[in-house]
């Protein structure tokens, strides 16, 4: 990724519609997200127009409706977003995001088991 990706809730609701299903015209992501947001056609055409100049949607012209798909993946917004929220919030400590995660009280057993597991392999796959 050369530089940093910035996107709004908005336009993130459209990311995560495109990752969930792609390609879709403008019409289906307007109907996958009007229960939860209202969004008109022109409210998502004008988000989706700011998202293909950033650099995250493409579009295909080609076809007739035209189609959008994901330019970025999930992971990779993800790994940006985790490092920004680490730098922001928690002075870049891994340590102080771990321990704000595990004491919050909606983190389950099994979640810490999957956390602990994760560290164990990533630690062994430094040795």
């Amino acid at each position: 990724m050369k530089t940093s990706i910035q996107l709004s809730e908005a336009e993130l609701k459209i990311m995560q519609t495109l990752w969930d299903h792609s390609p879709q015209t403008m019409a289906d992501i307007t109907r996958a997200l009007y229960a939860e947001t209202a969004w008109t056609k022109n409210t998502v055409i004008t988000l989706l127009k700011r998202m293909i100049a950033k650099g995250t949607v493409r579009v295909d012209e080609s076809v007739y409706p035209k189609t959008y798909r994901p330019q970025i993946d999930r992971e990779q917004l993800a790994r940006q977003e985790t490092r920004s929220l680490l730098r922001r919030l928690f002075k870049g400590s891994p340590t102080m995001l771990m321990s704000n995660m595990v004491e919050d009280a909606g983190i389950t057993d099994q979640d810490l088991d999957e956390m602990i597991r994760l560290l164990q392999k990533a630690k062994e796959e430094r040795s």
